[in-house]
């Protein structure tokens, strides 16, 4: 959980600080803007493991290039992330290191999950309210309004 929270810090830093990639990275090319974590994270999970191939990675990209609502809401959730894990893995590590031994494995492997679960809900439930909040502005500069869940592989067109 730390070394998550502090690449996700770096990478809010180096975004925040317009630190350009000097490689390739997902579907950022070399001299992009390093992007927040949970932008990768997002990309290739659903690009490998749900099986969106290069489209998804593509349309992911142009929508992020494309939208402010939708990069301040990747902000958002790798800020928000990034929190919650350094402060599971603080409760984590005090839990570990004053609960009795047969107690540390209970605590340090599924303590975690449950909070997570909790945190993947409430992503779930901000992400809709802001595509519906980005879905708007569309319709107010485009006259056309958009399905929440579309405009993901429309490039937010």
């Amino acid at each position: 959980m730390y070394m998550l929270s502090t690449l996700t810090l770096l990478s809010l830093i180096g975004n925040g600080l317009d630190v350009k990639l000097p490689f390739r990275f997902g579907s950022s090319e070399p001299g992009t803007v390093i992007r927040p974590a949970i932008f990768y994270i997002i990309e290739d999970v659903v690009a490998v493991d749900g099986n969106g191939g290069i489209e998804y990675r593509e349309a992911f990209n142009a929508r992020y290039e494309n939208s402010e609502v939708f990069q301040n809401m990747i902000w958002n959730l790798s800020v928000c992330w990034m929190l919650a894990f350094y402060l599971m893995g603080a409760a984590v590590t005090v839990l570990v290191l004053v609960l009795p031994l047969v107690s540390v494995y209970a605590v340090g492997w599924a303590g975690p999950f449950p909070v997570a679960g909790l945190m993947v809900v409430a992503t779930i439930f901000y992400v809709k309210s802001i595509l519906r909040i980005e879905g708007k502005e569309q319709e107010g500069d485009e006259g056309v309004r958009g399905d929440e869940r579309a405009p993901l592989l429309s490039g937010g067109s």
